[in-house]
């Protein structure tokens, strides 16, 4: 049906026990984001842990299928943020992307502040050449508050930026809490741009805040929407980010309800 990755830190900060219990799940890729805490996020994280993914993947083990820097999370106008992530933060990820194998770094669409879009898209296409000369792939996460929120502000400013290894990543959790009907509205607007896809649920809370949920709990139609992804064969894998605690029965929780849904969407298409 689909093959599942997860985020290594929404099973657990430490990367040995995350990799342990996610191998006993049964998923063998990972997606790396926060390695030791919160405040260690990839690039500027443990050589320990580096080392010790790396020896997993010389292994076999595992496959690293993307990095998140949480580069971009960041106003337009900031501009010592700004330039601290273009000639360092973005430079190291990439450099940690090629030793891993993973081809792809999720990245944002800056947080709103008045700026033109048409800047926006500048910054996007220029991060987008520095990760094209290393044969990498950005895929821009829709975030609530940032200039790609919903599902058509996303399509519109990536086809703006109108390059092939520029992409989505769509997260439908993240498109509800910013106001749009994931699915089917916001996914018809993404759905040919989408390279790397985020599953969580959560639910809107007026004017401005959200909170996540356990799978079906919150307002993401997930069965609609797994059944569109199963119907256009979009991608080979999907990655959980439960952004639930306690991560691990939380974890163990959606993954059971992941089962039940993907048991659905075979029963839909006999």
């Amino acid at each position: 049906m689909f093959e599942l990755g997860i985020v290594t830190d929404e099973i657990d900060l430490d990367v040995k026990k995350s990799i342990k219990h996610g191998l006993d799940f049964g998923l063998s890729k990972y997606e790396i984001r926060c390695l030791g805490s919160y405040e260690k996020r990839i690039p500027y994280v443990d050589q320990a842990d580096i080392d010790f993914l790396l020896n997993l993947l010389t292994e076999g083990t595992i496959e690293i299928t993307a990095l998140s820097p949480g580069t971009f999370k960041i106003k337009p106008s900031e501009s010592d943020k700004l330039q601290k992530e273009m000639e360092e933060t973005l430079p190291k990820t990439f450099e940690l992307a090629k030793k891993f194998n993973a081809d792809k770094i999720i990245t944002f669409g800056f947080m709103r502040d008045g700026t033109e879009e048409s800047e926006v898209v500048e910054l996007l296409r220029r991060a987008g050449k520095m990760a094209a000369e290393r044969n990498l792939k950005l895929a821009v996460e829709n975030e609530p508050g940032a200039y790609l929120d919903t599902g058509e502000n996303t399509a519109r400013l990536i086809n703006k930026v109108a390059m092939d290894n520029v992409k989505v990543n769509w997260d439908p959790g993240n498109a509800l809490s910013a106001g749009d009907i994931p699915y089917p509205v916001g996914y018809e607007h993404v759905k040919d741009l989408i390279i790397n896809f985020h599953i969580k649920d959560s639910i809107p809370l007026p004017p401005d805040k959200w909170e996540n949920k356990l799978l079906n709990d919150g307002g993401v139609n997930w069965l609609g929407q797994l059944n569109a992804l199963y119907k256009d064969q979009l991608l080979p894998y999907l990655t959980l980010e439960t952004h639930v605690f306690p991560l691990l029965e939380s974890t163990e929780e959606d993954l059971k309800r992941l089962d039940v849904l993907f048991d659905a969407v075979k029963k839909l298409n006999p």
